[in-house]
């Protein structure tokens, strides 16, 4: 029996699921077990309510490599990370959430307190100039029960900020910051995110922190000289995100308009019990060519634990809203979204051996507006393939307990989707070999028009197959008539309910 409370609660006891995913026998290309000599042996140890691999020695392991790896496997380390993760995080790079049972939503309650300390930041007024050094004097300054006072003119922003470590803070921006578009000097500068090898122009955290905007301070990355540089590039190095919510707890960030984002235009890493409302994000191009603005995610969440969202606009070229690795007790309400992908469950299982989660996420009362499907699953294969951020797999663990209810499309391509298929390098197949496992999607009681014949594509691995998938109450029609669609394309599905295949994930079919 599932209870609403069960949707926001981190499991603490899932050996059972681990065991599922941590298949490590060999698999070809076609998801075929491979013989070898002995299964590597793996043992878990509970770290805070979350589970992480522990060190192996050598002795144990009989293969040559980690499946899906070229790595030998007495060099292959399980807890291996991001390398930007290990400098950026120290050992492991791992980060828990303190509370692992206490789930969204999270809100705040009354009236934020007077400050002891008030720093206005004084702008430059200078096009040409950079306000970063006065920004960043303010912060120190009022780090500690301050309130920073951006006032209502433009800020020029032109070298990387890092205001982290920040207590009970308040945020004022009542006008515009506005980024340089010195690209050769952001692809050099820019600030390890601790993820795929991202970057990013602004690291922001603390304890306490209110960031607000009366829905017109503007964080606006000149992003369009970034579209046209990159074209259509996927994953550029160096090219940061807008803003990185960092190290965050109990804070409250709002009223804030987001405009041409650089990339990602937020991250939220690292942290708990923050509350995202009232934020309107447009990072449309002027070419509106396929792919011109890709990467330009609304907000994406790594190494994140009670997150809440509500009432997000939200015009991008790919992910409108994306949770990744360790991503768990997520809510996100009342949101409008354009063009884009929609909601993504990943990309993840990116990095060999390594166990990530995605967990108790629940998007209710959406409407999107020309965006390629409502809500997908996106994992790695089996196979690891190159590094990060454009090459990977291999990677285990699983995305549980997913809602998306109550939405409302207008001329998507289609629903839902699952793939594990994902591969950002040109390279191909694979799709049947992930370990990564898949259990208890519930999507439904949606209703609007797609320009596609499926209401959900459902490409799941023969490693791993997907179990407890749930579709009720999905009521499209094809966009331009009324006739009902109700196709359903399928490969490796366990526990369907409330509809059936109509037909495989063969031939392409199924989006990757």
């Amino acid at each position: 029996m599932r209870s609403r409370r069960g949707l926001f609660t981190v499991t603490l006891a899932f050996a059972a699921t681990v065991t599922s995913a941590l298949d490590v026998r060999n698999y070809d290309e076609q998801g075929v077990l491979a013989p070898v000599e002995k299964s590597i042996t793996k043992a878990t140890e509970h770290t805070r309510g979350a589970i992480r691999p522990t060190v192996l020695s050598t002795e144990l392991v009989t293969t040559t490599a980690l499946p899906g790896s070229d790595t030998p496997a007495e060099h292959w380390t399980p807890d291996r990370y991001d390398p930007y993760v290990c400098e950026y995080m120290g050992e492991n790079g791992c980060w828990q959430p303190s509370e692992p049972g206490d789930g969204p939503p999270y809100s705040h309650d009354g009236n934020w307190p007077s400050r002891s300390k008030t720093c206005v930041v004084e702008a430059c007024n200078d096009k040409n100039g950079d306000d970063a050094p006065a920004i960043l004097s303010a912060f120190d300054e009022c780090k500690e029960d301050g309130h920073i006072i951006f006032e209502n003119t433009t800020y020029y922003v032109g070298t990387v900020m890092n205001t982290t470590g920040l207590k009970n803070v308040d945020i004022e921006l009542k006008g515009t910051m506005l980024w340089s578009t010195d690209i050769e000097y952001w692809l050099q500068a820019s600030l390890p995110v601790g993820f795929q090898n991202q970057t990013s122009a602004w690291h922001l955290g603390g304890e306490g922190i209110h960031f607000f905007g009366y829905g017109a301070g503007t964080l606006d990355g000149n992003g369009q000289v970034w579209y046209d540089y990159n074209h259509g590039q996927s994953n550029l190095h160096g090219r940061p995100h807008a803003i990185t919510i960092t190290e965050t707890k109990n804070s409250v960030i709002e009223g804030l308009r987001f405009v041409k984002s650089q990339m990602w235009t937020m991250t939220v890493a690292r942290s708990e019990k923050v509350l995202l409302q009232d934020i309107y994000v447009n990072n449309s191009s002027e070419d509106r060519e396929f792919r011109s603005n890709v990467n330009t995610d609304g907000v994406d969440t790594v190494y994140a634990n009670n997150i809440t969202m509500l009432r997000w606009t939200v015009d991008c070229g790919d992910d409108s809203i994306s949770m990744k690795q360790n991503s768990t007790n997520i809510y996100i309400a009342n949101s409008t979204f354009y063009n884009g992908i929609g909601f993504a469950m990943g990309s993840i299982g990116q990095y060999p051996g390594q166990i990530e989660v995605i967990e108790n996420v629940t998007a209710e009362n959406i409407v999107t507006y020309n965006s390629r499907m409502g809500g997908r699953v996106k994992t790695w294969t089996g196979l690891n393939t190159g590094y990060p951020p454009n090459g990977g797999g291999g990677g285990f663990g699983y995305a549980k307990n997913i809602t998306f209810r109550n939405f409302e499309l207008h001329n998507a391509q289609q629903a839902w989707a699952i793939t594990q298929c994902t591969s950002y390098n040109g390279v191909k197949g694979g799709c049947d070999t992930s370990r990564f496992k898949i259990d208890g999607m519930y999507w439904g009681n949606t209703t609007g028009t797609i320009t596609g014949t499926n209401v959900a594509t459902l490409q799941c691995s023969k490693a791993s197959p997907c179990e407890n998938i749930e579709l009720v109450g999905n009521h499209v029609v094809r966009a331009g008539s009324q006739d009902k669609v109700e196709g359903y394309l399928c490969s490796n599905v366990q526990g369907k309910k409330g509809f059936e295949c109509t037909g495989d994930c063969d031939q392409n079919r199924c989006p990757h």
